[in-house]
């Protein structure tokens, strides 16, 4: 009888130990429900933002052509600083374009870069007499493509013009 004092009141008014455990029962399985949730919101950002884009080698490519003296990009012969974003109409043709994206490996993907303006009547290029605003790569093939636009200032006998360069890429 002694152990019934323990889970009864005095008044008879129920169980004093026997309501808590199933509050701590209840109180366990929210815990757990909302610590999985909390570790799976943190592990699905963490995933995100280790994943590497698809566009990664073509953005950088891109940047290369746009941010490097040794591509198209605009450099001051007095101060000796590239201006990225800034396409020098000289060295738009395809020996630069060869000279800064070597393609002798087969599995490089392969550029088309046409420029345009409506500012800025482009002169021909290269050998031709015809009107000539894109350059090539050599290993382009013309098969299936994806084409991005990029807007830029293009440098052209001391002055500048805006004009936009759509980078074609052949998948």
């Amino acid at each position: 009888m002694e152990n019934k004092k323990i889970f009864f009141s005095k008044r008879g008014s129920g169980y004093i130990l026997g309501k808590k455990p199933m509050y701590f029962i209840i109180l366990l399985i929210c815990l757990t429900i909302s610590f999985i949730l909390f570790n799976f919101a943190i592990m699905k950002e963490i995933s995100s933002t280790t994943v590497i884009p698809d566009n990664l080698e073509m953005t950088i490519l891109v940047n290369r052509f746009l941010n490097s003296p040794d591509c198209l990009a605009y450099q001051d012969n007095e101060t000796g600083r590239t201006y990225s974003g800034v396409i020098d109409l000289e060295k738009f043709n395809n020996k630069t374009l060869e000279k800064c994206y070597s393609t002798e490996d087969g599995n490089l993907k392969a550029f088309k870069l046409t420029l345009e303006s409506s500012t800025l009547d482009i002169p021909p290029k290269d050998d031709s007499n015809m009107k000539r605003n894109f350059i090539l790569t050599p290993n382009w093939e013309a098969e299936r493509y994806t084409q991005t636009p990029q807007y830029v200032l293009i440098y052209y006998k001391e002055n500048f013009y805006r004009g936009k360069l759509l980078i074609t890429v052949q998948k």
